[in-house]
């Protein structure tokens, strides 16, 4: 070895600095070597396994592999070097706290592979059960690895474990008695779990809020409104508030009001009321064992008709095109018969005393059957002119 070499340098001689930055640099060339080895190794593997997970993902996923490698090369060289006692010591806890952090900093990307694919999974089930498991279970696992990353760091750095468990058993009692909220709140995530009132995707109302849920976390609800905004609510208003899944409805309901001009014949209402459920008999998705359509009340610019239907309906756009198609299919009827849709109005009429005592004579039920049939064949004509004609399902007649 050359005498300049030999010569004393800041606590340990120059060659053993030298030593030190060459054994640095190959250092990082290995953790750069063994990041880009895991992640192409990791992505053949999850090829060969038939999942695909974003390059990006894996490669920085598998970085604390690469300082790993560069710890354990470390560890193996630095004695070579016959450093001073007091300085091996110094050298020895730095290169520990390294390799041990890169070992609890993979596990904790691990988890975020491992909730990757997970997913992927969950996305091939039919339940969505699986959308509202994997973000707990990845949450669970994350906690679960920074608290034994924790204790693993301090007993690698020889602090006494004893104590300090110990030391957070007291503290702990004190933080759960002043984290009552946050309790009820992990208490919320697992009723949710264990009950599914809901799933990820349904439309919910929980007390005065509603919307669609995106995420059900350790904490925290979020459900994404029908404006657009994103409303985080405590899991505790889950154990306290009734929650109405409208997601879980099998059919949607419509009640509405048909109004008909006070001129309208009572034929021609007869006629209408028995084309309306004509039309709801042979409509697609509309429930065919229980429907109502009747004249139901003297209204103060028409005389109203109940229309009460069920639609068999996946969302809200899906029952807003099965409702579009029904009322086009009503405003056909109507204009094929001759009945006026009313609009408010105010109408004086004017009469002799002698015309309003003269009394209605009765209407015989052959005059109502030919209204009824009338109507139906009115339906009929409206559904082979839209191209919508489907025969009936069955011979309700909705009452």
């Amino acid at each position: 070895m050359p005498p300049a070499l030999k010569g004393e340098g800041i606590l340990i001689e120059t060659w053993q600095w030298l030593g030190l930055l060459v054994i640095l640099v190959l250092g990082l060339l290995i953790d750069r070597l063994l990041r880009v080895v895991g992640a192409v190794v990791a992505e053949r593997f999850l090829r060969w396994s038939a999942l695909t997970v974003d390059t990006k993902l894996i490669l920085d996923r598998t970085r604390p592999i690469g300082l790993l490698g560069m710890a354990l090369w470390w560890m193996l060289t630095v004695a070579a070097l016959g450093l001073p006692p007091d300085v091996i010591a110094v050298v020895a806890v730095a290169i520990k706290l390294v390799a041990t952090s890169a070992v609890v900093w993979q596990a904790y990307r691990l988890v975020d592979v491992l909730s990757a694919v997970m997913e992927q999974r969950a996305e091939r089930t039919d339940t969505r059960f699986d959308d509202l498991l994997v973000p707990l279970i990845r949450k669970s696992l994350k906690v679960i690895t920074v608290a034994f990353g924790v204790v693993f760091i301090a007993d690698n750095l020889q602090v006494n474990i004893t104590s300090l468990i110990a030391g957070l058993g007291i503290g702990g009692l004190a933080l759960a008695i002043s984290a009552q909220d946050l309790l009820k709140n992990m208490f919320g995530s697992l009723a949710v779990l264990m009950d599914r009132p809901f799933q990820v995707g349904d439309w919910v109302k929980i007390g005065d809020h509603e919307g669609n849920v995106i995420e059900v976390g350790f904490r925290t609800t979020r459900i994404r409104t029908f404006y657009n905004s994103v409303l985080t609510l405590p899991n505790s208003r889950l154990l306290d508030s009734a929650v109405d899944n409208m997601g879980a409805r099998d059919f949607r309901r419509w009640k509405t009001t048909l109004g008909v001009e006070y001129g309208t014949a009572p034929e021609q209402i007869e006629a209408f009321c028995e084309g309306v459920r004509e039309l709801i008999r042979r409509h697609p998705n509309t429930r065919k064992d229980y429907f109502q359509v009747y004249a139901n009340e003297f209204g103060g610019s028409a005389i109203e008709i109940l229309l009460y239907v069920f639609f068999e309906a996946t969302d809200w756009p899906a029952e807003l095109s099965d409702r579009h198609r029904l009322l086009l299919d009503i405003f056909r009827l109507a204009s094929t018969l001759g009945v006026s849709i009313a609009f408010p109005s105010q109408t004086v009429y004017l009469r002799s005393d002698e015309a309003s005592h003269r009394p209605m004579p009765p209407v015989p039920n052959e005059v109502v059957e030919r209204s009824a049939a009338r109507g139906v064949e009115a339906a009929l004509m409206v559904l082979e002119s839209s191209g919508n004609a489907k025969a009936p399902l069955n011979d309700a007649d909705g009452a």
